[in-house]
């Protein structure tokens, strides 16, 4: 008995070993899809001193302070699509705002020109914030609360691109605010906001 217990522990280790080197081989391997979305950035050649990367893996947000530069990368491996990436100067970028679940939670603007499906209709005006974020907590019969969309939205003075809608949910949808998935997620997109806030406000 104890030999078979030795073997199974034997083949276990291997077979964990096994993985591992897998795992790093696909980490390493340049056509894995995080290295294609690393990679998106490597044209510009740049020293990118802050970098997140969606929950999705979809996107990568880079800041270059000394240029005052911001690079999004993206990539949809479901697609099939080349990666690809952009370069936005900070004067370009007027604002961002998280969206959860279509209702907007925080909002950091330079401009009135901003507009958002967070505005009364017909008004033009955005709702307060604080309010916005208390309806999105609500709970309907003790249920908790689906999550179905957690999105940052960077405004830009562009007319090709006004606006970039970048998700931060995980691949597993919807989520739970309980999830710790979902933690981490709105953690990290609350990250990137407040970087585009000190963009904004300098």
């Amino acid at each position: 008995m104890l030999i078979i217990l030795m073997y199974m522990f034997a083949a276990l280790g291997v077979g964990l070993l096994l993985a591992a080197a897998v795992l790093r081989h696909k980490l390493s391997d340049p056509s894995s899809d995080l290295n294609k979305l690393i990679h998106t950035l490597a044209d510009f050649n740049l020293k990118f001193s802050k970098r997140f990367i969606t929950p999705d893996k979809s996107h990568i947000i880079a800041l270059d302070e000394g240029g005052k530069q911001l690079a999004i990368g993206m990539y949809s491996p479901d697609n099939h699509e080349t990666a690809s990436a952009a370069l936005y100067t900070f004067d370009v970028i007027l604002g961002s705002e998280i969206v959860e679940n279509a209702l907007t939670l925080t909002k950091v603007s330079k401009t009135s020109r901003i507009t958002s499906s967070g505005a009364k209709a017909g008004t033009g005006k955005v709702l307060d914030a604080a309010a916005v974020y208390g309806t999105a907590n609500r709970q309907e019969d003790g249920k908790p609360e689906e999550i179905i969309e957690l999105t940052l939205k960077i405004y830009l003075s562009s007319k090709d691109t006004p606006v970039l809608s970048i998700p931060f949910l995980p691949r597993q949808v919807p989520a739970k605010k309980s999830d710790l998935e979902y933690s981490q997620a709105l953690m990290e997109v609350q990250h990137v906001h407040e970087m585009i806030r000190d963009i904004v406000s300098a």
